[in-house]
């Protein structure tokens, strides 16, 4: 059976969470927690009738994680994340211009280097480090269901912002060369927007590659 994916977005910038199934095992992953998001996604699981397992935090900028801390505390899943998004779950760094925004703290359980494996059923996603838009920013590739969830490093039409501090035009060209080694029929879940694929998203992929030294 194929994997079953939900998207949500949710925030006051509409950033997607995930809850990706594994209809054999009834097990389902959570791939980043934006603000708002605890909720759906525990009513979609009950729904469903899956239990989260674990929860993946791409990066850290406050859209992908105002809601870690709540579900992880209330479903009992683990988070894991990338050993530089450590600092900024425990100390998150907040909005600018909205002193009422709140963002409680988090301690990941699971740290997850670049080639690490995320299993979930009989799936197996490799966890690819791909800096640019966030130094700590992981993305996970399950080759037999040919998904990636990239979190914010790549979108349909373009990449992202790299004008942020920890941002860098330098390692988004590295990531794009590395992502352009996977087949064109990846489907490509992003941490906004509609899904896309690497085929779709090749061509300008290639320039912004070639723009930097390898």
């Amino acid at each position: 059976m194929n994997l079953k994916i939900a998207s949500f977005p949710c925030g006051p910038i509409a950033t997607n969470a995930y809850l990706v199934i594994d209809p054999e095992t009834q097990q389902a992953l959570v791939v980043d927690a934006p603000p708002d998001s605890a909720g759906v996604l525990q009513e979609e699981a009950r729904d469903r009738g899956v239990q989260i397992a674990l929860i993946v935090i791409t990066h850290t900028h406050w859209d992908h994680i105002g809601d870690a801390a709540r579900l992880r505390r209330e479903t009992g899943a683990p988070l894991a994340t990338h050993p530089l998004a450590v600092p900024r779950l425990e100390q998150p760094r907040l909005p600018l211009g909205d002193p009422s925004f709140t963002i409680e703290p988090v301690s990941p359980d699971h740290l997850l280097e670049d080639g690490d494996v995320v299993e979930l059923g009989r799936w197996r996603f490799r966890v690819i480090h791909t800096p640019g838009h966030a130094s700590e920013q992981i993305s996970l590739y399950e080759p037999a269901a040919r998904v990636l969830f990239g979190g914010d490093t790549l979108f349909a039409g373009g990449y992202g912002r790299v004008d942020l501090p920890g941002a860098s035009v330098e390692q988004t060209a590295a990531t794009m060369r590395r992502l352009l080694e996977l087949p064109d029929e990846v489907t490509v879940y992003p941490g906004h927007g509609q899904p896309t694929t690497i085929g779709r998203e090749r061509p300008w992929m290639i320039q912004v590659a070639s723009s930097s030294p390898a």
